[in-house]
């Protein structure tokens, strides 16, 4: 099972601070140093995070109640973070595909992995907060549907097909991904859902290489994992897919230093290194084929503490 971390993009995501470029590509050195195998990045505009946590059935934090929250593009970052790191993998998690015409994401992604030589992994959704859409204009209503269309064309793009495309939302004519990059077979799709409906679970099984499980604003426990990876094997079978082929990449939240959360509604994956290390092999037993951790505090010292996690879990 390949282990990699989130790097902090967003305001106050690296321990209360807000990182600089600089820190980004810093962090990322280090985790590659570190021995991770691949680094992972979210797609925010800006957004109100008490807000969002409260659609989402959680409980904001006293300290979130009026804050306005911003990241770095991501795409912009993967780009960099693709002339800094030689080794690991590089991907987002995920991005919105209703704030970027789905035939140009294709072609951004495509220079992506030709600029890593072969690395990125693009990572989509459907989007989820209200107050982002709003504050750059984006439609909030249909967004699935918008998403369908979306990959109706991202993935045959991707695989060098000739896309003509006539949708409600979307559409292309003869639209091509060239030049072509490193992989002739394309670069690898992956879909995160963050536990929507059954028409959310059925793209994944038509359109997916990956599927995305995100835990960390959550319980990050191998226990919360399993009825999320049932309904997703089962919507394999029922839409004619194969569950072996879908790679299945899971987002816990580690505390490696023992900082609590901010939420109680968080349960970060905490304690020694060999006691979080067993609780990953918890995953890898359940058919987990990636962790792309978010590290608590995802600063320095969270990676290097979590790099201590690595060691143990590989003996």
């Amino acid at each position: 099972m390949k282990i990699g971390i989130c790097l902090p993009t967003e305001t106050e995501a690296m321990a209360g601070g807000t990182a600089s470029g600089t820190d980004v590509l810093r962090l990322a050195r280090l985790a590659e140093d570190a021995g991770f195998d691949s680094v992972w990045i979210v797609d925010h505009f800006c957004y109100s995070a008490a807000a969002e946590m409260e659609a989402l059935g959680a409980t904001a934090p006293p300290d979130l109640v009026g804050k306005i929250y911003g990241a770095w593009e991501c795409l912009t970052v993967c780009a960099a973070l693709a002339r800094e790191t030689q080794r690991m993998e590089i991907g987002t998690l995920v991005i919105n595909t209703g704030y970027r015409n789905p035939a140009l994401l294709a072609r951004i992604s495509e220079t992506i992995d030709e600029l890593s030589a072969g690395r990125f992994t693009l990572g989509v959704g459907a989007g989820d907060f209200l107050t982002e859409h709003d504050a750059f204009g984006y439609p909030w209503e249909r967004r699935v549907g918008r998403f369908e269309e979306a990959l109706q064309i991202i993935r045959p793009m991707l695989a060098g097909e000739n896309v003509t495309f006539d949708g409600e939302f979307y559409e292309t004519r003869d639209a091509l991904n060239l030049p072509r990059g490193p992989r002739p077979d394309g670069l690898p799709l992956l879909i995160g859902v963050l536990g929507r409906g059954p028409r959310m679970k059925r793209l994944v099984a038509q359109y997916a290489d990956q599927w995305n499980c995100w835990l960390a604003s959550g319980d990050s426990h191998a226990g919360a994992y399993i009825k999320i990876r049932d309904d997703m094997l089962a919507a394999c079978e029922q839409h004619g897919r194969d569950p072996e082929t879908l790679v299945r990449n899971v987002t816990p939240r580690i505390s490696p230093t023992g900082l609590a959360a901010k939420s109680p509604d968080m349960k970060p994956l905490s304690g020694t290194a060999e006691e979080i290390a067993e609780a990953l092999h918890e995953f890898k037993d359940l058919g987990v084929s990636h962790i792309s951790a978010w590290p608590h505090p995802n600063n320095e010292e969270g990676i290097v503490a979590l790099a201590r996690v690595l060691e143990h879990f590989r003996g």
